[in-house]
């Protein structure tokens, strides 16, 4: 095994070890807040995968469909959960990554 192997093995390991911590909070989240998280597991793979990225990239769970500045005052709307999430759920059911859904009241 090279240098690069071992780089990637734990590269692999601390994003796993991150993007269950941040699919533990979004439950956590979910559940507090009333909200459902998105019933498609692909979805949810998807935007946690980002979110977990721009952790460990960026140091925060910065919103993965939203554009960042780089000025970290400007950007702290956009940590999940971002500044608009709950408008977006109330209007349009979900958020804008489709993370946070509205609670169905079947």
């Amino acid at each position: 095994m090279t240098p690069t192997d071992d780089k990637k093995i734990a590269d692999d390991k601390l994003l796993a070890e991150e993007k269950e911590k941040v699919r533990a909070f979004a439950r956590a989240y979910a559940a507090r807040e009333g909200f459902d998280i998105n019933p498609d597991e692909k979805i949810v793979d998807m935007v946690i995968g980002g979110l977990a990225r721009n952790k460990i990239k960026h140091g925060a769970r910065y919103c993965p469909c939203r554009i960042i500045s780089g000025d970290r005052e400007q950007d702290k709307f956009k940590i999940c959960p971002c500044k608009w999430h709950k408008d977006e759920i109330e209007k349009d059911g979900h958020c804008h990554c489709v993370l946070f859904f509205k609670r169905n009241q079947d």
